[in-house]
């Protein structure tokens, strides 16, 4: 892609992230982000169709980067060899991109994010289970029922992470949700 239209494209989503911060995300308007960016109207109705148009791009690459991130080989035959890389690769992926994060899930980012990104981590966790599955694993509880508890816990506990300003590591949080799926909340006597 030629360099002016990336520096274009990287204003309109800076100018998009800074109003954020100001105020909630549908509230701001394209003359807003034009004139944070500092580019005509006419600019950004090339690039998109209006501010959900810009909006859903961030997201959709946003999610798409999180389900390469945890769409990881099986390397190992236990659960926890199985689980543990694609959650601290989860964990990883919105350590890099907490700005992002911060924004979309936050009380005044976009309502519909958490469903999308629960949508794409339940994809993901489910093509990880039909892998184990097929590599001789033994669940013993249903599919559906996996994949949504796994999903609906990495929400949950991002939410939490970036509402708190990531107090663990990446690898901490792997560790620690790998632990409680795989050998409980209790020290094993």
């Amino acid at each position: 892609m030629d360099r002016r239209i990336t520096k274009t494209l990287d204003r309109i989503m800076n100018a998009l992230f800074t109003l954020s911060s100001q105020k909630a995300i549908k509230s701001i308007t394209v003359s807003d982000i034009i004139t944070e960016a500092d580019i005509n109207r006419a600019t950004f109705y090339y690039h998109y169709k209006d501010k959900y148009d810009l909006i859903d791009h961030i997201a959709n690459n946003l999610l798409k980067g999180l389900q390469n991130e945890i769409s990881l080989p099986i390397i190992g035959t236990s659960f926890s060899d199985i689980i543990h890389p694609p959650l601290l690769a989860a964990f990883a992926h919105v350590d890099e991109n907490r700005h992002i994060y911060h924004i979309f899930l936050s009380e005044k980012g976009l309502v519909d994010f958490p469903w999308k990104m629960t949508n794409a981590l339940k994809e993901s966790i489910g093509e990880n289970v039909t892998l184990l599955q097929k590599n001789g694993g033994q669940i013993i509880v249903s599919k559906d029922f996996l994949t949504n508890y796994i999903a609906g816990a990495i929400l949950s506990l991002i939410m939490d992470w970036i509402k708190n300003d990531l107090p663990f590591s990446p690898q901490e949080m792997a560790d620690q949700m790998t632990h409680v799926l795989t050998q409980g909340i209790y020290k094993q006597k």
